[in-house]
């Protein structure tokens, strides 16, 4: 009746000691959650994958915009849409992104490597230390 399983249990059950995060893939084109053939949301599968997708969420959430998330959640500089790129400090953006990033219990470290505007956007070259990883991501915030 019920199907047979090779292998041990401990093969099988991921740790409870230490589990891998996971969090939706988000398609920031569309921005709607992604989806697989079989109409389930995609999870991220890697914890590299997992600390990008985490890091461009928060860099792309205005803090205090969704009551789902704390007030350490986001960023500030998105309250500054519209202004021109000369009334924003880019060192300022930088600081932020990073005490943002670091506000995440997952995080450990996060530097922006490097940050620079491309049209309407800005770019961030990120290296972020998570407590069971490090990863190297660029991501693109700020469409205005």
């Amino acid at each position: 009746m019920f199907p047979e399983l090779d292998g041990e249990e401990s093969q099988l059950v991921q740790s409870p000691d230490n589990p891998i995060p996971w969090t939706y893939k988000f398609d920031w084109v569309t921005k709607q959650l992604l989806q697989g053939p079989d109409g389930r949301y995609i999870k991220t599968a890697t914890y590299a994958e997992y600390l990008e997708e985490v890091a461009k969420k928060i860099l792309n959430t205005r803090r205090f915009r969704y009551e789902i998330y704390s007030e350490r959640y986001g960023v500030d500089f998105l309250y500054e849409t519209g202004r021109m790129q000369s009334g924003i400090s880019l060192p300022v953006i930088k600081t932020q992104a990073q005490e943002a990033l670091e506000a995440h219990s997952e995080i450990e470290r996060a530097e922006v490597v490097d940050i620079k505007y491309e049209g309407s956007r800005i770019i961030f070259s990120l290296e972020i230390e998570g407590v069971r990883g490090t990863t190297r991501t660029e991501v693109d915030a700020w469409q205005r």
